[in-house]
């Protein structure tokens, strides 16, 4: 049916006339089969970690990149190569804080060039690094299922579908890393759009989308929650003046993005619903949505409406009878399917 059919970048990038590019069309549905396939084989490398290994070629963050470069430049093949596949990085000097010596921080990012407005961009993009308890150990398997491998696995979902149209505007496939090290891929990706004379008229954070009850046993598989900034981080003293003056705190672009987010979820009744949360992100937390307010770019955080902390930020343990880490088997696979589509 086609109202479960739309992605919510396809609906942002307003297709005209948009045209099927053949036989190679993977199915309009999102297919929870691959979503299932991409996970197991992002938890294969065992830790995702920014400060893991890089050279080794089936562990660690290098292979993780690696491979994920690879995928996008196999789903551009059978789109007639329409997705531009490149690592977007540097090394990044060590800060004193999470990052103790100088340290290669790769995204991994494809762009579909827009037919009628190709520097017009939205950004659909996830945080592909994993941790543990210890924010410094790069070394214990982390395998970083909800967080953020669900947001992963949608975003090379989008990609295989959302590539099979033309679009006006330009979309962003991205999975980033060096978030738990303190949103570092994030900031390189903002800074390079920028550095392209881009437009960025949407930034749509997938940070944890894949499990549907709490610690506490509540669950809640109808809603997912998009968090939205209301005072822009970019703000200057003359415009914070004007708020006080006139209102206007209210209407950010962030949060006017969230409320269309929310009008668009209502418009399918059957599917996944938003429930609108307007603060930036939850108390004393952060998502790779902040870099890119901080420069003024329209962002928001979609996740799930209930948080799972025994299988988040854990080390791999069972402590009495209770089983802590982020794995595979703690996951919804039918929850992360409906906000995928």
């Amino acid at each position: 049916m086609i109202k479960r059919i739309a992605l919510l970048a396809a609906f942002i990038s307003a297709p005209l006339a948009a045209q099927d590019k053949g036989a190679t069309d993977p199915g309009p549905e999102v297919s929870e089969e691959r979503l299932r396939a991409d996970m197991d084989t992002i938890v294969g490398f065992g830790t995702r970690h920014t400060l893991s290994t890089q050279s080794d070629p089936d562990r660690g963050i290098g292979a993780a990149v690696d491979w994920a470069l690879a995928e996008f430049r196999r789903i551009g093949a059978r789109c007639g190569d329409c997705l531009e596949v490149l690592p977007v990085g540097r090394v990044v000097e060590a800060d004193g804080r999470r990052i103790p010596a100088p340290t290669l921080v790769r995204n991994a990012i494809a762009i579909q060039r827009g037919t009628e407005r190709p520097d017009e961009v939205i950004i659909v993009q996830a945080h592909y690094d994993s941790r543990v308890s210890d924010v410094m150990n790069g070394v214990d398997d982390a395998p970083g299922a909800n967080d953020d491998g669900s947001g992963s696995v949608m975003v090379l979902e989008a990609a295989r579908i959302l590539s099979q149209r033309q679009y006006p505007s330009t979309i962003i496939y991205a999975l980033l890393s060096g978030e738990e090290q303190g949103l570092i891929g994030a900031g390189l990706l903002a800074d390079w759009v920028g550095e392209q004379g881009m437009t960025v008229k949407a930034v749509l954070n997938n940070d944890m989308i894949g499990n549907s009850c709490g610690s506490d046993g509540f669950c809640d598989a109808e809603h997912v929650r998009v968090f939205s900034e209301g005072l822009r981080a970019d703000s200057t003293e003359r415009l914070r003046a004007q708020q006080r003056r006139f209102g206007g705190e209210n209407d950010s672009p962030g949060r006017n993005l969230s409320r269309w987010l929310a009008d668009l979820a209502a418009q399918y009744p059957d599917g996944m619903q938003v429930r609108q949360i307007w603060r930036t992100d939850r108390m004393g937390r952060g998502g790779d949505q902040i870099p890119f307010l901080d420069r003024g770019y329209p962002a928001v955080r979609v996740t799930v409406a209930v948080e799972d902390y025994e299988h988040q930020h854990q080390d791999l343990r069972t402590e009495d009878g209770v089983k802590y880490g982020d794995t595979v088997d703690e996951l919804d696979f039918d929850y992360l399917t409906r906000p995928a589509r």
